[in-house]
């Protein structure tokens, strides 16, 4: 069992002999035997800027002993530590020291080894001991321990046991007097901007005590009952009146919610996130660009007292300084101050390898807010763009109405030419004359191919009688699919980025492909006529596979989840029930599914001579900065695919396997590995019409090969590592999974032997899982998704 604290860190391979990890941020790795660790003692790894945080816990058993692997920084240095389960109280050197505060001796506090914290009775026996002090997970909030005290019930209820604070992190120990019990509360307290006349604690799990230097009474104040739209007052104007010109005094984020310490006329207040709110800010801007800069213009104020011109520099939310600051030619000018300009460079947005960056404002010395254009500005608006280099620099508001920058790679619809005929299209279709028939448009993976469900769909309507609607297929004329789609369908294959496929998006009533709408252009969009046409444009949702491999609640999948997924999906085809639980996962409802298998099966067949054995593992993404630093030798990916190649040669079957991988994979094995290259196949849709045995980890494929007649076989050496990785756990498993299972190589090759001597013929009991997954196999699907069609008059 791990924890991973922060997602910089991706774990490669982490067991009880080693653990091996890229480190995103500074694009290194990590990789130690844990086994020559000394016990209790911190290895040194690399020097890190970063601030004092556990990386990563891992728990290590070793027969009856059990141990604790941390990976932390201190003091801008990575360590390494193997703890025991019961190692000595205190900090040794190298580890973290927290501070603890116990207020009674019928009970103590006390630090256990690097990171947890055990709480003793009087006794000196441990009562329960916390595990993720020093992290930003929470404790659960009613976590309460029964225990009798020797406590009066007076006038409080609740009395303060013990603290432990380290940096922001803060344990807050209380015994309640009434129910007789004690309550463990974690705050964490980050100080962001201080002020040196000002001294802000935790004084216990609700309230803050503030001290200021001008006076002796300090002023405690319950955090939690703060509103957003009403601050508390902390000091009279009195006091205030020693922070002359000063607007914010500090900034506090406790429980991940921002409180600021500001002036106003009337005071020192304290108020909760709404920094709007505290600043008085009032913009009314506008974007233009240039040939080398953006230019944000227009008036840009803060009303808020003592904040005038304050806050007139602009941040990326990832940069560390200014990229420019609020120019103001009539400063002096009381009336006009308040109007200006920002001059972006394009050359500035480019400060690391993300597609988006929201711009910030704040002081020369601390980003502060978002930048809006004005309140309630509409969202998700691009606002304009301009081409530089290869790529296309587009400005925008994202869904919470905040200026973003994004940067994407150029591509045809953004050329002047596109615009225009873009423009056109959307006032011709103004004029459509035939409101009676349905314009219905099918494509599939960015209008570049015709070769999967899309087009079969759209091959079967054509050859239907379809009064009631227009179909086409949209295509790009570079596709080697061109030129017969032309030739056999005629106008009813409209070219990409032509003024007819524009006109068509503007005219559709239903889009019809196994690709999300995007894709009917690109898979990021920034012309927002277009893009808002196609996002409520209704999709009839094909799918490439059966969705009963890979988790659909693991991250990486939530942008397809129907609360998070930004088009309107209509309905979804699924292969059976079973798999229809993987859509309820996603919070899709029965009536969003049409149960009729997957139109690309119907043509799914083996060769007549097929004999290969094709081992086609799911990508790991995790693995992406091994491949990117030309260490592919290290990611698992490659080392379980030359585990899988060593095993058949070793068994002489070299011949008969075919490895499909993905691409950079396939590549490095051409370029590094001559003897290996005539087993490796860079196209799954020719492995799968080859094989007669199918092995894979989670790839959906697999269902694929088993529709055609090949003899499926699930690898899953690695199963907890992967489960691990994508955070969720897959929906097959050892009692509904179509084939055999292998658990190690050995496994895996005796079960391919036994698959070759039984001549490929599956075991009922498989057979029958498999139907349970994809309950069609009448090659009818095609037929049954138009027939759907017709009733639901699309067609």
């Amino acid at each position: 069992m791990s924890n991973v604290y922060n997602n910089m860190i991706e774990v490669i391979q982490l067991n009880n002999s080693l653990i091996h990890l890229y480190i995103k941020d500074i694009n290194d790795f990590i990789k130690v035997d844990t086994s020559a660790l000394e016990t209790n003692q911190s290895m040194f790894l690399m020097d890190y800027e970063i601030k004092n945080q556990l990386l990563l816990k891992h728990i290590i058993t070793t027969g009856e002993n059990v141990f604790l692997l941390y990976l932390y920084v201190l003091d801008n240095k990575i360590y390494l530590l193997k703890e025991t389960a019961k190692p000595s109280t205190g900090a040794s050197e190298n580890r973290y020291s927290f501070h603890v505060d116990n207020y009674t001796n019928q009970a103590t506090l006390q630090q256990l080894g690097l990171a947890r914290l055990q709480l003793l009775n009087e006794r000196m026996e441990p009562i329960f001991v916390v595990e993720d002090f020093f992290t930003t997970e929470e404790l659960d909030e009613s976590f309460e321990y029964p225990l009798e005290l020797d406590f009066e019930l007076g006038t409080s209820r609740f009395i303060l046991i013990s603290k432990a604070s380290y940096e922001m992190y803060h344990l807050v120990v209380t015994y309640d007097t009434l129910n007789k019990c004690i309550h463990i509360s974690k705050v964490l307290m980050n100080t962001l901007q201080e002020h040196p006349e000002l001294d802000v604690a935790l004084f216990d799990r609700n309230k803050l005590i503030v001290h200021n230097h001008y006076s002796e009474t300090p002023k405690t104040v319950n955090f939690r009952r703060i509103k957003k739209k009403k601050p508390k007052k902390l000091f009279d104007v009195s006091i205030a009146s020693n922070f002359k010109g000063e607007h914010i005094l500090s900034i506090l984020v406790i429980n991940k919610a921002r409180y600021y310490i500001y002036l106003k006329r009337k005071g020192i207040y304290i108020g909760k996130s709404n920094i709007y709110n505290v600043t008085g800010h009032k913009p009314r801007l506008k974007v233009f660009s240039g040939m080398n800069n953006f230019y944000i213009f227009g008036r840009f104020t803060h009303y808020a007292h003592n904040s005038d011109q304050k806050y007139d520099y602009l941040y990326l939310r990832n940069s560390e300084q200014p990229i420019g600051k609020f120019t103001r030619p009539f400063k002096n000018v009381k009336i006009l101050k308040r109007y200006g300009f920002f001059k972006v460079p394009i050359s500035s947005l480019y400060i690391n390898e993300k597609i988006h960056n929201n711009f910030f404002v704040g002081s020369k010395d601390r980003l502060l807010h978002n930048l809006k254009l004005k309140y309630h500005d509409r969202k998700v608006k691009t606002l304009t763009f301009r081409k530089y280099k290869d790529q296309l620099n587009v400005i925008r508001t994202n869904l919470n109405g905040n200026l973003t920058s994004t940067i994407i790679p150029y591509s045809k619809e953004y050329t002047l030419g596109s615009r225009i005929k873009i423009s056109i299209a959307k006032i011709v279709s103004a004029f459509n004359s035939e409101q009676n028939k349905n314009t219905n448009l099918y494509f599939e993976k960015k209008s570049d191919k015709a070769d999967e469900s899309g087009f079969r769909v759209f091959e079967k309507v054509m050859e239907a009688d379809t009064p009631k609607s227009k179909n086409f297929f949209i295509l790009n004329k570079d596709s080697s699919h061109y030129p017969y789609m032309k030739k056999k369908y005629g106008k009813n294959v409209i070219e990409k980025y032509s003024f007819r496929h524009y006109l068509s998006i503007f005219n559709a009533d239903h889009f019809i492909s196994s690709e999300l709408s995007n894709h009917l252009l690109n898979d990021r969009l920034y012309i927002d006529s277009l893009r808002n046409k196609i996002m409520e444009v209704p999709l009839v949702f094909l799918q490439h596979g059966i969705m009963f491999a890979k988790p659909v609640d693991n991250p990486m999948a939530f942008g397809f989840h129907k609360d998070k997924n930004l088009y309107n999906m209509y309905k979804s085809v699924i292969s059976s029930e079973l798999e229809a639980g993987e859509f309820y996962k996603m919070k899709y409802d029965r009536e969003d599914l049409i149960l009729t298998g997957l139109a690309t099966f119907d043509y799914a067949k083996l060769e007549p001579d097929a004999d290969k054995i094709a081992f086609m593992p799911t990508y790991r993404y995790w693995e992406e900065g091994l491949i990117y630093n030309n260490k592919i030798e290290e990611t698992s990916y490659y080392k379980t695919i030359m585990k899988v190649i060593k095993a058949f040669e070793k068994e002489g079957l070299l011949n008969r396997l075919l490895i499909v991988p993905h691409n950079k994979f396939s590549q490095f094995i051409y370029n590094n590995m001559p003897e290996y290259k005539h087993i490796i196949s860079d196209n799954p849709s020719e492995a799968l019409k080859v094989s007669n045995v199918f092995i894979t980890d989670y790839s959906s494929a697999i269902y694929d090969a088993q529709f055609r007649g090949a003899y499926p076989i699930f690898y899953w050496e690695e199963k907890d590592y992967l489960i691990r990785q994508y955070k969720a756990i897959p929906p097959v498993n050892d009692e509904n999974a179509p084939g055999p299972v292998a658990y190690s190589i050995d496994d895996l090759m005796g079960t391919v032997k036994q698959a070759i001597e039984d001549n490929y013929v599956l075991e009922d009991r498989y057979v029958d899982n498999y139907k349970k997954i994809n309950h069609y196999d009448d090659r009818q699907n095609t037929l049954r998704i138009v027939q759907f069609l017709k009733k639901d008059q699309i067609i």
